[in-house]
Order: structure tokens, then sequence, then C-alpha cells
């Protein structure tokens, strides 16, 4: 590709990234609003070893174990998203929304590690954005 094009594809990259970031951004303010949204609490992490694709270099990722209410009781299940870090203490009270039909299918809605997840495609978004105007002077 010569500079001609190449503005376009960062362009589209960086407006790709934003409309995501935003749709997440907008997607969590509808779910807090749920009635499936209930406080719960990080009780404690569960460490897996990293698969080939995935490697940070930490080697190990950080699951939340998160205990919280359903109209059908308590109930305690392990996060389905990790990280390579701990993004809160054992104890941290967290946003949790969850499906009724299946509680252990749940998704938090706050914390440190839900906020970098929203504004990472943002921030991507604007370096792309960045770069295409760059190329295009």
């Amino acid at each position: 590709m010569n500079g001609a094009g190449s503005e376009t594809i960062f362009w589209i990259l960086g407006a790709a990234f934003i409309v995501f970031g935003l749709y997440s951004v907008m997607r969590r303010r509808k779910l807090s609003q749920s009635e499936h949204t209930v406080p719960g609490e990080i009780v404690r992490y569960e460490e897996l070893a990293e698969t080939p694709l995935e490697r940070s270099g930490a080697g190990v990722k950080y699951y939340p174990v998160v205990r919280f209410e359903t109209k059908n009781g308590t109930v305690e299940h392990v996060s389905r998203s990790g990280s390579s870090a701990r993004p809160q203490p054992s104890g941290a009270k967290v946003d949790v929304h969850y499906d009724p039909e299946d509680p252990s299918a749940f998704e938090l809605l706050s914390g440190s590690d839900a906020a970098r997840r929203e504004a990472a495609p943002i921030v991507l978004g604007v370096v792309f954005l960045g770069i295409g105007v760059a190329l295009s002077l």
C-alpha cells in the first residue's frame, strides 16, 4: 500500500474501535439498571496457567470467584474472564449482572478491570484516527 490509501484503513479502524467502545459503555449502563444486576463480593481468585495464545508474560491468569444473591439464594461462581493481574483485592464489592436461567453466566460491571475493558478500544480508536490524520497531511 502506498500512502494514498493507507490513511483510510486507519480511519476505518479508528472509527470501528470507537464505536465498539461506546457500545460497551452503553451496554454496561443498560445492564447495570437491570433487575438481574446485584451487589456481589470477590471472595478469592483462582489461578490458571495461560494458554500459548494468550501469553502476556505472566504465565498465570487470575479469575475472580464472586459471591452474589439471586432470587433463588446465594451463589458463588468463577468469572469467565480473567487477567494477568489481580485488579481488585479479595473482599472487594462489585456489581454483578447474571443470567437468571444460569447464574454462572455473569458479568462484572464494576471495578477497574471493567473500566479498562471499556476504555481500551476507545483509546485505541483515537490512536488509529490520529495516525490516519497524520498520514493524510
